[in-house]
């Protein structure tokens, strides 16, 4: 129920009751019972004796009037200097963070945070504030939607708070509401001393000189800042002389006269630089009361301070003002407030206190910083997850100082993944890049690493820019694969469980290469030299210029591995497969010219046995730029470089295009990362918002339990179903997994997975969402997830890569659970 909704609203007929029901209910709107009636406000000149006057009103004993007194603030409120103090202090006391915490457990209460946290609690601080500086603030609740609360603040004109009256139309004086009636207590709120008039009844005087002096000021300059232009004319004929003060009168804004032959005119003026100093001295010094009275001191908002005398009142206002205008809102919440929501049925506490963040809101980073060090260097114990939540650094451990056999030098460690400076890939010495690296890769990720800079200096959340770095990385590089890995036609060929391998493969090194990106970033944070936080353009240059190898170089490097990956593993699993009916050996062959390795060169026409396992390790490519098709044992003894290095392997039988060897870093935390990146973060439109342009989607109601076997059309030979995506990957569904999801409860109403099946390969070939994600902890895997949105539905198909039998469709269903848990991962399409 409602009691208050608009008793601040203006109309033209006023409307009054004498009385309210009692709320009994846990009603969340608020009824009108009355309508305040808007009547004139006096905006004339202001002088001392109107100002007694509204005082002697306001503070009447029996019959107290408030109109006169509000309506010579409402219009003082108009002065610049005046406003820009108000604005100094308020936003001192408001622009700081706050929390609700238990005052027991000290633990935060997230969700009672999160109500205070809206634009509704921005508003009523703000009254609250208000209240220092005009009195008595009466604020009505209207409505009550979990979050979503809405007050008003009613009118001061229409009050008389030291009669707790409301007095909707000021016409009628003997028609009002007692805010203090116990029935209204859940939707009114009164902030303040009733009796006080705030510290602008301080100031008032100094307004209104100031303004009326400013006025005469600009009278003067009228007057006199001009020169007279005069006209002497010989005749009295009133035609000629009209004619003549005509003409003056164009002549511009300056005063005119025409006066007859003989006439002697005279200014009698103060003189101009006294008259000067007049003004502006007795502004100045009103001026200065008003900021005295507000923020304590003139030196803030002054021209001529210098920076040490500014920077102390600062401090005087943001240590000693500003915080006691913050324990007074803090007052106001926790006791008026929150006992107010209770009887709107909030769960709150006796616990539940609210507070400003004062301590870690006013030390600067680099401050706090100072303090950290300081305790690490005299071997203090700091909370690890504290270090890393408030400098945004990543910190994965104590650093390992394993010792080599031979030498004993220290190695560093592999969380680390900094040896930025020295040169990860070997320069190509067996001829040209394969294909080169196309530009709008480039630009993204130069534009993603700007992002991700801005975020790490400013502890800002990097989840998603991490992400969107992943995928853009990861989708140029499967191009280069595919683009020479030619797969068979068959569902459940080895040729094309390698390429889904190797696909999962190379987004799991996209993910360390982007985690090392974020740990060379939080590396350069601090000046190790200097042992403090770096200014942020100087943070920006050295990221810059230690990833750039990561975005250009190195991606040209990996790109061209990929192209040739693609090639070689394609040839091998097919020569493999051609083995007992064709030939089962090969023969090594270089590019054939004087840019070939002379380590490749001398195998170029060797012939080896496909069955030899350890030949076969040799496949190439054989290094970063290798051109050849087949590699052997002998080169063991030719390129000692080659024994023990990542390329000592066979990447079509791996089935990885990138070893863990050349991963960038560990990607343990990779799964847990991947379900925090929800669409939201993405910036992406919640369905509930975007269904309603959508089609509805077309169910066949002649599919029945009956019939529904008939959907089911397997591969010859096997008991799956073929399907492919929106790029042409190829994948499977069991029968198994067809027959568990179109029985029982999967038939109901709301599951109807029968009547969903027709849709999974339209759902597969054009979906709206593609998603890589870790629901179930798969352990170095993903789930492919595909999204499809109706106007009635989301329809949603889930795919997991299994080691021997490539990608399969493991369910597919109606998307009801939340939202969040559907769409999150690493966003693909």
């Amino acid at each position: 129920m409602k009691v208050l909704s608009n008793i601040f609203n203006f109309g033209k007929t006023p409307k009054a009751k004498a009385d309210t029901k009692p709320l009994r209910s846990r009603g969340k709107t608020n009824p009108a019972i009355m309508q305040i009636v808007e009547k004139f406000k006096d905006n004339s000149r202001k002088d001392i004796d109107k100002w007694r006057q509204a005082i002697q009103m306001a503070q009447h004993p029996e019959e107290p009037k408030y109109t006169a007194y509000f309506d010579l603030i409402d219009d003082l409120m108009t002065d610049g200097h005046l406003q820009s103090q108000i604005q100094m202090r308020k936003m001192s006391s408001m622009n700081t963070d706050f929390q609700v915490i238990n005052r027991k457990t000290g633990e935060v209460n997230e969700e009672l945070t999160f109500i205070l946290q809206q634009q509704w609690f921005f508003h009523f601080i703000g009254w609250a504030w208000d209240s220092i500086l005009f009195g008595t603030s009466l604020i009505e609740f209207q409505s009550f939607d979990r979050h979503l609360i809405k007050p008003v603040l009613i009118p001061r004109r229409h009050t008389i708070p030291s009669q707790y009256k409301i007095v909707p139309d000021l016409e009628k004086e003997n028609q009002y509401i007692l805010h203090n009636n116990p029935k209204l207590a859940p939707w009114l709120l009164c902030v303040g001393d009733r009796k006080d008039l705030g510290i602008m009844n301080n100031i008032i005087p100094n307004l209104i000189w100031k303004r009326n002096v400013a006025q005469a000021w600009a009278e003067f300059c009228e007057r006199f800042g001009m020169p007279l232009i005069t006209a002497t004319a010989n005749t009295s004929d009133d035609k000629t002389i009209d004619k003549v003060h005509g003409m003056l009168l164009k002549l511009g804004e300056a005063s005119v006269g025409t006066f007859p032959p003989g006439t002697d005119i005279q200014f009698q003026e103060a003189n101009r630089t006294d008259a000067y100093n007049v003004y502006k001295q007795f502004i100045q010094l009103n001026a200065d009361v008003i900021s005295k009275q507000l923020v304590g001191s003139t030196m803030l908002s002054d021209q001529g301070t210098n920076r040490s005398q500014t920077e102390v009142h600062e401090r005087s206002l943001d240590d000693r003002l500003a915080q006691s205008d913050k324990r007074m809102l803090a007052f106001v919440v926790n006791d008026q407030l929150f006992p107010l929501l209770k009887l709107q049925g909030y769960k709150i506490t006796d616990d539940d206190l609210f507070e400003f963040k004062n301590a870690e809101q006013e030390i600067d980073l680099s401050q706090m910083w100072q303090i950290a060090r300081g305790l690490l260097e005299k071997d203090y114990e700091i909370e690890q997850e504290w270090l890393s939540k408030t400098f945004n650094i990543p910190i994965l451990g104590k650093k390992s100082e394993e010792k080599d056999e031979g030498e004993g030098e220290k190695k560093k460690s592999k969380a680390n993944a900094l040896a930025l400076k020295n040169e990860r890939y070997p320069q190509c010495e067996c001829g040209q890049h394969t294909i080169a690296l196309g530009g709008k890769v480039r630009k993204m990720l130069k534009d993603l690493t700007s992002d991700l800079i801005e975020q790490v200096y400013n502890k800002k959340d990097t989840t998603i820019t991490f992400g969107r770095m992943i995928v853009a990385e990861a989708l140029e590089l499967l191009t280069g694969l595919r683009s020479g890995f030619k797969t068979s036609a068959s569902y459940t060929s080895p040729d094309l469980l390698v390429l889904q391998m190797m696909e999962y493969n190379v987004f799991e090194f996209s993910a360390s290469k982007t985690e090392a990106r974020l740990a060379a970033m939080t590396d350069l944070l601090i000046d190790k030299e200097k042992k403090e936080l770096r200014e942020y353009e100087d943070f920006k240059e050295l990221c810059l210029k230690e990833t750039k190898n990561f975005n250009e170089s190195w991606l040209q490097s990996e790109y061209n591995l990929s192209v040739a990956v693609g090639q070689t593993s394609a040839q091998y699993l097919r020569f493999m497969s051609e083995k007992d009916t064709v030939t089962s050996f090969v023969k090594y062959q270089t590019a054939g010219d004087n840019l070939v390795r002379a380590s490749h060169q001398v195998l170029d026409g060797k012939i080896f046995n496909l069955s030899d396992k350890e030949a076969m390790d040799l496949w190439p490519p054989n290094g970063y730029g290798c051109r050849c098709e087949m590699l052997q044992e002998l080169l063991h003894t030719t390129d000692p470089k080659y024994r023990n290095s990542q390329f000592e392997i066979n990447r079509g039988d791996l089935k990885q295009v990138f070893t863990k060897k050349q991963f960038y870093s560990d990607i343990k935390g990779l799964p847990e990362k991947l379900n925090t990146m929800t669409f939201d973060k993405y910036g992406l439109t919640s369905y509930s918002k975007m269904k309603g342009k959508l089609k509805p989607i077309k169910l066949d109601e002649s599919i029945t339990e009956k019939n529904l076997k008939e959907l089911f059309k397997p591969i010859k030979g096997t008991q799956k179903m073929g399907f492919k995506d929106y790029l042409g990957r190829k994948m499977t569904l069991d029968k198994k997994v067809f027959d568990s999801h179109t029985t029982g409860k999967y038939l109901n109403d709301n599951e109807r997975r029968h009547q969903l099946f027709p849709h999974i390969k339209d759902i597969l070939s054009n979906p709206d969402e593609v998603w890589y994600n870790n629901p179930h902890k798969l352990k170095n895997k993903f789930q492919s997830r595909y999204i499809k949105f109706y106007k009635d539905r989301m329809i949603v198909i889930d795919c997991n890569l299994d080691d021997k039998q490539g990608l399969e469709i493991q369910t597919w269903y109606n998307g009801i659970i939340k939202e969040k848990d559907l769409r999150k991962g690493l966003k693909i399409k």
